[in-house]
């Protein structure tokens, strides 16, 4: 699934389940991103458990956070 709304945009937030991406979304400001990045966390934890999901805060072709912080073996 694409949430690509801006092409000019500067950030993404990428939301990954089993190691696959699903969903990714651009925006053009930090505060933007990090309101993304945060309910898309706050999105997984609310998911089944048996599958690890991942999300990913990029600014062009730096990653600036990711949830969660280690992924834990096995995960």
């Amino acid at each position: 699934m694409e949430a690509e709304d801006l092409q000019g945009a500067s950030y993404r937030v990428l939301t990954y389940r089993d190691g696959q991406q699903v969903i990714c979304e651009s925006v053009e400001t930090e505060v933007a991103a990090r309101t993304r990045f945060a309910s898309a966390i706050d999105l997984c934890r609310t998911r089944d458990d048996d599958h690890p999901h991942r999300v990913e805060l990029w600014q062009e072709h730096s990653l600036l956070e990711a949830w969660p912080e280690q992924m834990s073996e096995g995960r």
